[in-house]
């Protein structure tokens, strides 16, 4: 068993719902902005045979075997 990271490939964006300003009466939008950046780790696991695990889309597997990267740290994503 090796320990594994499950982190972002890909920023998580946000885009708030428009509004209605109270004094003017315009439409306003807000913009939009990155709630989770790439690389963030979401999860660690122990993991037998990695090739067994079913990654959902816009994350990765990485190996991890020292624990450098726990769940809420930044790994570097690979270009």
């Amino acid at each position: 068993m090796t320990n594994y990271i499950l982190y972002r490939t890909a920023n998580d964006v946000v885009q708030p719902p428009p509004y209605t300003d109270p004094i003017s009466g315009r439409t306003v939008t807000p913009p939009s902005f990155v709630a989770d950046p790439a690389g963030r780790v979401i999860l660690t696991q122990q993991i037998g045979d990695p090739s067994s695990v079913s990654v959902p889309a816009g994350f990765a597997l990485a190996a991890d075997p020292a624990g450098h990267y726990p769940v809420g740290s930044l790994y570097p994503v690979p270009a």
